[in-house]
């Protein structure tokens, strides 16, 4: 396992006290890591201190003092940094150095610690918790090497003076509703002062010899709701607020409009050989199968000339087809040249002949730079009429100003596969928007409030079950109600819509610090995604801006770093003097420390699973990335990719309907019985119920007591996280419906009795009995990746079901 934390030679450096405090709002949190160490031995000893960085934190704060100096962390230009390098090495001083390793982690040189001496660190990371389910988790890395860790046999045996450093953790939590709170790595204490507000302290006795998880679940989550954070302004003499709002629609989605046609343009020129083809064959196949009964589709391959899957054009979706475009996709080379002007022309010629009452779409994979941008931009203006165009590029240095604009152009939203990036989420999410209702917004009342800005300034429409933040700053008190209204278009008609909070249940707290924290980062990160698709003169004032911002509130961005200021003072007037230390560090080493993302961002739950297995099996980076493949999630992606045309999930070569049947309801039941976020697999879901519900009615016989028990819980356990559409709802109501009536056996109402009587935990024991399956049944998973996967789409989902007992 990796070991963070101060080292020197033999263990003589001691880790004697821990603390660990911090703020939870809403899906934000900033805690600090103080750590106490001493010296034991009779030598000096030089020291090392390594520490990590979340991919989805910002490091906000860091101080070290030793031998009464005190060293803190200031932000200042990278510019500016370099150049203090440069004359640090000039005049031949020997300045602190701080290094990334492979591991992406960070090691700072302390320097000689004295005999007996004290060494007090203190850092802190700003992260968002990313909300999915009604689930929030807080995840805190490890600091200290287990092997400092004595057990309570062991501290009997060394004697005094060797006990486990002394760790206390507290956290104060402000929830936007009612939550409850666990933990499965720390006994924790939870004191309850409000509705709204916890503090978590942490029981004697235990260490941060592994990550502190802690998991918050909504009880009782609204679809508007809002947090809010007050103080008084002594200049202006006048209260003010930051009003954080959020927003989680759950859109009606009767009468959304049915067929959609769909065209996939993939890059295969020389420069996408190996893993991005891999991964982009791999999101295709997955963008196909997201596809519903009535779509049309065609795939445009091109390099220095282009091949397409259907040259008479597009192809109605179902099991043939599919079929056939698995096979061509996978049969898919890369070759030299990239025409993808060519390959535009072919696919927005083709929309021309399709009916402009449907829906038209086209996607785009590429990692090309072009040399005709103007004239493939202006082409696409004049020619792509109500088709719109979704442009993603394959890595970092892809032409992201030209694909933003392309996408501009389409109508439609360039996505960029950073490192750490999974391009199969990217498609999921982008389905998950296509097959569902969006709401235009129209306006936001604010009600009697004085609204002095807003971040985002204006919000223009929001995503089914996808949660949107917006902020405000507000003179006065807070109070009344805030109402956003607008339409649900995707319809065959649109609805009128409305959200409402009030804000008089809100409980006001008189501590602005971390939301105005959040604000700032949420403009930089906005600011830096601009930056991507603009030049010359409008690109250099956002990083002008980037810059006042990050130095303002002490944030690191891809325009700062880090300097190190150490405060002394004049022995003769007493006046305390900054004098700057320099900071020694690669430019490399500045990007990674400053790299962090809070907008919506699918590196998120890579890098949280990534964590969490670190965590638990004890693993470095790279070896959990290795291992993650037999994890849950990838599983689910696999099942994902791997879903028939009709919904159904099967092993290859399977025809007989109850086999086919039960493997969709395992497949169902894994979707829907872990932990994870599972909103991306919403249209997954509901085509998997849709074929449940047609094979019944095809052959009623196949409604056994094991069959509806299985089908009951996997509606029951979807329904809670609100992963089932009203038209599904309406399907599955009418089937219990006829239960309750008597139209079949009554045993078959008694199962429905015993299952809507079980808890969401009694209901996975009673599933895992049903299918025989138990945690101890997981393995032979790396025997079937190496062979057929397709031959094992049963055992794939008991195994992800297995996982998540």
């Amino acid at each position: 396992m990796k070991k963070y934390g101060l080292s020197g030679q033999d263990k003589t450096v001691k880790l004697n006290k821990l603390h660990v405090s911090g703020n939870v709002c809403g899906e934000y949190i900033e805690y600090t890591i103080a750590q106490h160490y001493r010296n034991t031995s009779a030598e000096d000893v030089h020291c090392t201190y390594s520490f990590p960085v979340p991919e989805t934190a910002t490091l906000t704060g860091f101080s070290l003092s030793l031998g009464g100096k005190s060293l803190s962390a200031s932000v200042e230009s990278r510019d500016e940094v370099l150049t203090i390098i440069k004359n640090a090495k000039d005049e031949d001083l020997n300045p602190i150095s701080l290094e990334s390793d492979d591991e992406e982690d960070f090691q700072i040189t302390v320097g000689d610690v004295m005999p007996n001496e004290t060494v007090v660190i203190r850092i802190t990371y700003m992260d968002q918790l990313i909300y999915h389910d009604n689930l929030l988790k807080v995840i805190i890395p490890s600091v200290i090497d287990p092997t400092y860790v004595l057990s309570e046999t062991e501290e009997e045996l060394a004697g005094p003076g060797t006990e486990s450093p002394e760790f206390y953790l507290s956290l104060l939590i402000e929830s936007f509703g009612e939550v409850s709170l666990k933990s499965s790595t720390h006994k924790i204490n939870v004191e309850r002062q409000d509705e709204t507000l916890r503090k978590v302290t942490i029981e004697q006795g235990q260490t941060l010899d592994r990550d502190f998880v802690l998991e918050l679940t909504e009880r009782r989550p609204r679809q508007a709701d809002g947090i809010a954070y007050s103080w008084y302004d002594q200049e202006a003499e006048e209260e003010k607020a930051i009003l954080m709002m959020r927003f989680f629609p759950i859109l009606p989605d009767d009468g959304m409009s049915g067929e959609k046609n769909y065209t996939f343009i993939m890059d295969m020129s020389q420069t996408m050989e190996g893993k991005k083809a891999e991964e982009a064959r791999s999101a295709l196949l997955l963008a196909l199968r997201a596809l519903d009964d009535g779509d049309r589709f065609n795939i445009i391959s091109f390099s220095e000339r282009s091949e397409v899957f259907s040259p008479r054009g597009k192809v109605a979706y179902n099991k043939e087809t599919l079929e056939a475009a698995t096979e061509w996709i996978e049969g898919l080379t890369v070759h030299n040249g990239a025409d993808i002007r060519s390959a535009l022309n072919l696919a927005i010629e083709e929309a021309r002949e399709d009916d402009p009452e449907i829906p038209n779409y086209v996607f785009l994979f590429s990692d090309e730079h072009v040399e005709n941008e103007d004239e493939i931009l202006e082409f696409v203006q004049n020619h792509i009429g109500s088709v719109r165009l979704f442009t993603i590029g394959m890595d970092s240095e892809v032409n992201s100003y030209f694909l933003s604009r392309l996408a501009e152009a389409g109508g439609g939203k360039a996505e960029f596969v950073e490192e750490g990036q999974r391009l199969d989420d990217i498609i999921l999410r982008h389905f998950h928007r296509i097959h569902n209702p969006q709401m235009d917004v129209t306006s936001i009342d604010w009600g009697e409030m004085e609204i002095e800005r807003t971040y985002p300034g204006t919000i223009s429409y929001l995503y089914d079950r996808e949660p949107f933040t917006i902020f405000a700053a507000v003179n006065g008190s807070i109070a009344g109600k805030v109402v956003l209204r607008g339409k649900v278009v995707g319809r065959s008609e649109e609805l009128e819509h409305k959200l409402t909070a009030d804000l008089d249940k809100l409980e006001i707290e008189e501590n602005s610090q971390l939301i105005e924290k959040v604000w700032a980062r949420k403009m930089i990160e906005s600011l830096e995604e601009r930056e991507h698709k603009m030049r010359g003169h409008e690109r250099d004032q956002v990083r002008e801006r980037i810059l006042e911002l990050s130095k303002e509130f002490n944030m690191l961005s891809s325009e700062t770093a880090f300097i190190l200021i150490e405060a002394v003072e004049d022995p003769v007037s007493g006046f305390v003097m900054n004098r700057i230390v320099p900071l020694e560090m690669s430019l490399e080493t500045m990007k990674l420390l400053s790299e962090s993302f809070f907008l919506d961002d699918t590196r998120y739950s890579a890098d949280l699973n990534l964590r969490e297995t670190m965590a638990a099996k004890g693993l470095s980076r790279q070896e959990a990335r290795r291992v993650i493949q037999f994890e849950r999630e990838n599983l689910l992606r696999i099942l994902a990719k791997n879903q028939q045309a009709d919904g159904s999930f099967k092993d290859m070569g399977e025809d007989e309907p109850q086999a086919i049947l039960e493997t969709t309801l395992k497949g169902l039941l894994a979707f829907t019985a872990g932990n994870e976020p599972a909103t991306i697999y919403l249209t997954s879901i509901n085509k998997a119920f849709t074929f449940v519900m047609k094979t019944i009615g095809e052959d009623e016989r196949l409604l056994t007591e094991r069959n509806l028990m299985l089908l009951s819980i996997a509606y029951e356990l979807a329904h809670a996280k609100r992963l089932i559409k009203e038209r599904t709802i309406v399907s599955l109501d009418g089937l219990f419906d006829r239960i309750e009536e008597g139209e079949f056996p009554s045993s078959l109402k008694e199962v429905e009795s015993v299952v809507a009587a079980t808890s969401p935990l009694q209901m996975k024991f009673i599933m895992a009995a049903a299918l025989n399956i138990s945690a101890s049944q997981i393995g032979d998973l790396e025997e079937i990746f190496e062979k057929d996967i397709k031959s094992h789409i049963s055992r794939i989902s008991e195994v992800a079901l297995a996982k998540a007992l």
